[in-house]
């Protein structure tokens, strides 16, 4: 890792492919520092089914 700016390697997210560390571009997309993959994508702007925020039984 000591080949990457101390900012890159404080990274928090890890590219799935080759596990370097992944950072924000200027354009707010994120990419892979070693093979350039983005392994982040935008959220939609689908509005939330509402499934997911329903409490199951065996959350009682």
């Amino acid at each position: 890792m000591g080949r990457y700016p101390r900012q890159v390697r404080d990274a928090q997210v890890k590219c799935i492919d080759c596990n370097a560390p992944v950072v924000e571009t200027i354009e707010g997309n994120y990419a892979c520092v070693n093979c350039g993959s983005e392994p982040l994508s935008a959220r939609s702007e689908a509005p939330p089914s509402g499934r997911e925020d329903a409490a199951s039984p065996a959350d009682d």
